[in-house]
């Protein structure tokens, strides 16, 4: 798989800290939501190729959270500027537009995206509230370089066998999986 990479991305902005049921409680920036590991508004991205094949990407070595580690496609941070009034409003908005800003970042593409599922911080998974979307893309790719190590097509076997071997992976992924969103 070909693909360049394009600059960095532009400066991380403050991230607001949400409650169980996904309300506004305060704003803080990246640091302390990773460090004190404070659920949080995210989004991540499933895409596939024409072929059914789920792009999985390598998550650059500087990465706060899972440095190294294979992941699904693209996922980000609902940041302060991304809101469209008020912290807690027009929420499913916010959400879509963040997706579609981080596929465009991290992977260089522009793709129909469709809601997935929304799901909130699991213990030993994730301390997220997040959404998932999916779309179809061949690419070409423009990899973020302080985002993307590297990314891989694969089929849902080559996935299971990729989980199966000693490569590493994020929580996430293996919880995608495990509850047949990858398929």
């Amino acid at each position: 798989m070909s693909s360049s990479p394009h600059p960095p991305g532009p400066p991380a902005g403050r991230i607001a800290v949400v409650d169980g049921e996904n309300r506004f409680v305060r704003w803080t920036d990246r640091a302390e939501i990773h460090r004190a590991r404070l659920p949080h508004r995210t989004v991540h991205i499933l895409l596939f190729d024409r072929r059914g094949r789920l792009l999985l990407q390598r998550r650059h070595d500087g990465k706060l959270t899972d440095p190294g580690r294979w992941d699904l496609s693209a996922s980000g941070h609902v940041e302060e500027a991304d809101y469209l009034g008020g912290p807690d409003e027009r929420l499913d908005e916010v959400y879509a537009a963040v997706a579609r800003r981080e596929l465009a970042e991290e992977l260089g593409v522009v793709a129909a995206l469709e809601p997935a599922g929304a799901f909130a911080p699991a213990p030993g998974v994730h301390y997220e509230h997040i959404r998932l979307y999916r779309g179809v893309s061949d690419g070409p790719f423009v990899l973020q370089v302080d985002e993307v190590a590297a990314i891989a097509h694969v089929t849902p076997a080559e996935l299971r066998a990729r989980l199966a071997g000693p490569e590493p992976h994020t929580a996430f992924l293996r919880f995608a999986v495990a509850a047949g969103l990858c398929d």
